[in-house]
């Protein structure tokens, strides 16, 4: 269990430190823009186009945290009243669940990913438009390991393990 909450703790520091990188990268070129469309009538044409792309990077790796976190959707009622165990077990079916139904959409991502898009389309740089998506089935596979992950902590929990509800934030 340690060797398993080591790799998702690396994980999240990974998916966190590019969240902090294309936000930075984001707030930057888009204060450069309104500098130099303002003060100099001039701009960067890629720079729209890469601003939205990172806005779909940013959102989906944040919901990958969100995910680790358990920070997403949850209605946590039940939790006050189950046992400790009775609470791990619902919680393999919900989070099982969530693996499932996130594993089908990653399935799906990469069908639009590979279908959806022609192999010979490119956009800024000449860069293939699927590199710029590759983070839609991507971030549906993360939220899927995430989800799988806790099932797996859940079952060593319901079967009498010492893991803890809620892990300490692994980030400074």
């Amino acid at each position: 269990m340690k060797l398993l909450r080591a790799l998702e703790d690396l994980f999240v520091r990974l998916e966190t430190a590019l969240i902090i990188l294309f936000l930075s990268v984001m707030i930057v070129l888009s204060f450069l823009q309104v500098i130099l469309r303002n003060f100099f009538s001039f701009g960067f044409l890629w720079a729209d186009p890469l601003l939205r792309y990172l806005v779909v990077w940013v959102g989906f790796l944040g919901a990958v945290v969100a995910t680790k976190e358990e920070k997403h959707l949850g209605i946590d009622f039940l939790t006050r009243m189950l046992s400790p165990r009775a609470l791990h077990i619902v919680k393999i079916v919900i989070d099982g669940f969530a693996t499932v139904v996130a594993f089908l959409l990653t399935r799906a991502a990469f069908q639009f990913l590979f279908e959806g898009i022609g192999e010979g389309e490119t956009d800024l740089f000449g860069i293939s438009k699927r590199i710029y998506f590759v983070i839609i089935p991507g971030g549906f596979a993360l939220i899927a390991l995430h989800f799988a992950i806790r099932v797996i902590r859940h079952v060593h929990g319901a079967l009498g393990g010492a893991e803890t509800e809620q892990a300490p934030d692994p980030l400074p």
